[in-house]
């Protein structure tokens, strides 16, 4: 009786597992991905450059800036919103080029920035 009792336990268990397992696997295939992304990255004159998106709502997009040696200085993950603009100031940084990328699971944008 306690050997029935614990297999039907554990079948119970694997198959609640399978069940969260194929929610989960659904939840991804439901994603949405902008084919292009309407990327604007201008400098300004006081050592900021502005980094402004539309994108659509609860699409992942990610933001990262490299320095001239191409090392990661900034990385952020925009979910919410549909909108983004931000504005980063690099005063503090020495003068050079700075890499801003721009990207969602199919589409990336690249500009290189130079600072004075």
């Amino acid at each position: 009786m306690k050997t029935t009792i614990k297999t039907i336990a554990l079948t119970l268990m694997v198959a609640c597992s399978s069940l969260a397992f194929a929610g989960e696997k659904a939840e991804k295939s439901e994603k949405v991905v902008s084919p292009e992304l309407k990327v604007q990255i201008k400098a300004t004159a006081d050592s900021k450059v502005i980094v402004i998106f539309d994108k659509l709502e609860g699409e992942e997009v990610k933001v990262r800036i490299y320095d001239n040696y191409g090392a990661l200085i900034y990385s952020d993950k925009k979910v919410e919103g549909a909108k983004y603009a931000k504005a980063f100031d690099l005063s503090a940084y020495p003068a050079g080029n700075y890499a801003y990328t721009v990207s969602n699971d199919v589409y990336s944008v690249k500009k290189t920035i130079a600072l004075k």
